[in-house]
């Protein structure tokens, strides 16, 4: 696991936000907006939305 020197309500956002900005990816991919990279798309929003999983939350 990394160490995120944030604030707990910094990592709560930047939780928030990645899953956002992979579930908006994901969308598009299936929607085809990207063409024929798509699926690079799609799996460059799985991977944003699940990046906060390997980051160690700061303790409150």
């Amino acid at each position: 696991m990394v160490s995120v020197p944030l604030s707990p309500r910094g990592y709560l956002w930047l939780d928030r936000l990645t899953k956002l900005g992979g579930l908006l990816a994901i969308v598009a991919a299936l929607d085809g907006a990207a063409g024929s990279y798509s699926w690079l798309l799609g799996v460059l929003g799985l991977a944003v939305g699940t990046v906060t999983i390997f980051l160690d939350p700061p303790d409150q």
